[in-house]
């Protein structure tokens, strides 16, 4: 048996005992401060400073006022599919156009107030932080509309100069304005800073979509004096003028203000040095293919992000998953107005580090990213050489039905979840996975590809508790499970007794995953053959 519910309740039982005090502090009047001393010190000993609120301790929470700020790319699967088709071919153009625009967000943000909080897939994260506290947000909405054009800017002239014309984007923008507690999950290669709260929850609402432009929410709008348009379906983008007319206010204030305004390199010098280490080889040129892609023997849970590159990259079928927390938001919303914050990160600790645990313990799979309140993982079965479409399948399902089971003992031993509930959605299918952007600690791991994108895509069409796979999946889903998933693929409450139920009353077994050893099994290990996977 994968799961067991006594195995996860002494976990659960052991992450509450040893769940770290949550210290809330207020960004302006508690952390500001200190992070300000701390920073003249590092750079006194002439040592780098981390932005703020990048690298915080797994016990801090920081309530902030924020300008949220998401980019997606609208046009992502032009670059991704051939043919109408994902091959290793397209994959490698797919990850070098996401390559560019990385690093373009991020070389865009160096000398300014906006920063980058996380990118995923075609989607990016960004935020300006309201030192004001939220009583005059103006200033930081125009810093992060400016930040805008000048990522559009450098991701035009990066398109043109460096690649050739090669991968030209449309882009859509949602911004919002609002409160939200900044956290961190993450460690060494896999930092995680989080913003949780209605402001990030809604600019990402913004931004999805096919229409381009710089879409933000009517809170925005009446903090510049624009007229407000009420439901999402009726936004429509900032008009070339509006945005102008901010940043004139802005730059007419912060003269008045300062004998200098804010502002960072130019995009011209950002491109010239750009085109200097391409040149110096410091950094890859966009235009050539050079992603290498090679099989990984399951369990996936031993990637080692690190030493993935381009040069050193996976690419394999597998099963993609994604399992959001439904009515966080309005959850943690009503912790901020609370003042229950601690309460609400102790119970989000509790419950992504039990989700981590089951995808990676007791099914061998790997998570890729904490999104807010939702966990990506990747999991596969099979040989050295080949994985077992049907068997990863099936394992996947299994681990959708733990995920569940984990989850409503987190609800029982845990106080005020009752209002919650897990979103699934999964799909299956060839995967790139590597790390791209800027070298270093601010490069990225990046799992994505249409099996991602769907299985994202199920889960946000799922009701409260439903969990629902895509069409690839649905074709190798076990015949004794098929009867507990609807005709559009959905299902409700569905928990590991129920795929473990349904496994057993036609005899199908529930075996043990490749991964534990048996005197019979050679697990093997990675193998660098198969350089074109699907």
């Amino acid at each position: 048996m994968l799961w067991r519910k006594d195995v996860a309740q002494r976990r659960i039982d052991k992450l509450l005992r040893e769940a770290p005090a949550v210290d809330v502090r207020n960004f302006r009047d508690d952390y500001l401060p200190h992070y300000k001393l701390r920073a003249a010190m590092l750079q006194a000993e002439s040592k780098a400073v981390a932005p703020p609120l990048y690298n915080l301790p797994k016990g801090s929470a920081v309530l902030v006022q924020t300008i949220q700020i998401y980019i997606c790319i609208t046009n992502y699967d032009d670059f991704r599919l051939e043919s109408g088709s994902e091959t290793a071919s397209s994959h490698d153009r797919a990850l070098r156009f996401l390559h560019l625009y990385y690093s373009a967000c991020d070389r865009s943000t160096e000398g300014t107030d906006a920063q980058r909080v996380d990118f995923h897939g075609s989607r990016m994260h960004a935020v300006v932080i309201d030192e004001n506290g939220g009583s005059n947000p103006e200033e930081a909405i125009a810093e992060a509309l400016s930040f805008v054009l000048r990522f559009q800017k450098v991701a035009e002239q990066a398109n043109r100069q460096l690649a050739r014309n090669e991968f030209d984007a449309r882009i859509r923008v949602g911004i919002d304005v609002g409160p939200c507690v900044a956290i961190n999950n993450g460690t060494g290669n896999e930092q995680e800073p989080l913003f949780l709260g209605s402001a990030a929850n809604h600019a990402a609402k913004l931004a999805a979509g096919t229409e381009p432009g710089v879409f933000v929410s009517d809170a925005v709008r009446a903090r510049l004096s624009l007229v407000q348009l009420g439901a999402l379906e009726h936004k429509k983008p900032l008009s070339d003028l509006d945005i102008s007319r901010v940043l004139t206010r802005q730059q007419e204030r912060d003269l008045s203000l300062r004998a200098q305004p804010r502002s960072g390199p130019s995009t011209d010098n950002i491109v010239e040095k750009w085109r200097e280490e391409i040149a110096n080889r410091d950094v890859p040129d966009p235009v050539i293919a050079r992603f290498a892609f090679h099989y990984k023997a399951p369990p996936l849970k031993n990637i080692d992000y690190g030493e993935l590159s381009p040069s050193n990259s996976i690419r394999m079928p597998l099963a993609s998953v994604f399992a959001d927390l439904s009515g966080y938001t309005a959850y943690i919303d009503n912790a901020i107005a609370q003042d229950s914050i601690a309460l609400a990160v102790k119970a989000l600790y509790v419950i992504r580090a039990e989700f981590q645990n089951v995808i990676e313990q007791d099914f061998g799979g790997r998570k890729v990213r904490f999104i807010g309140d939702c966990i990506h993982a990747l999991l596969a079965e099979g040989s050295s050489t080949t994985t077992d479409d049907k068997l990863s399948v099936q394992r996947s399902l299994e681990c959708a039905g733990a995920l569940r089971s984990s989850f409503e003992l987190c609800q029982t031993s845990l106080p005020g979840l009752s209002s919650l509930g897990l979103a699934i959605g999964l799909e299956f299918g060839a995967t790139p996975i590597s790390r791209i952007g800027i070298r270093g600690l601010r490069s990225v791991r990046v799992a994505s590809s249409v099996a991602t994108t769907r299985s994202e895509k199920m889960q946000r069409e799922c009701g409260h508790n439903d969990t629902r796979v895509g069409p690839a999946m649905s074709l190798l889903i076990p015949a004794s499970v098929r009867d507990l998933f609807d005709g559009d693929g959905s299902t409700s409450d569905l928990t590991y007794d129920d795929i473990a139920t349904a496994m057993g009353s036609f005899g199908v077994q529930i075996s043990a995953p490749s991964y534990i050893p048996s005197p019979s099994r050679n697990t093997g290990n990675v193998s660098r053959a198969h350089s074109d996977i699907l």
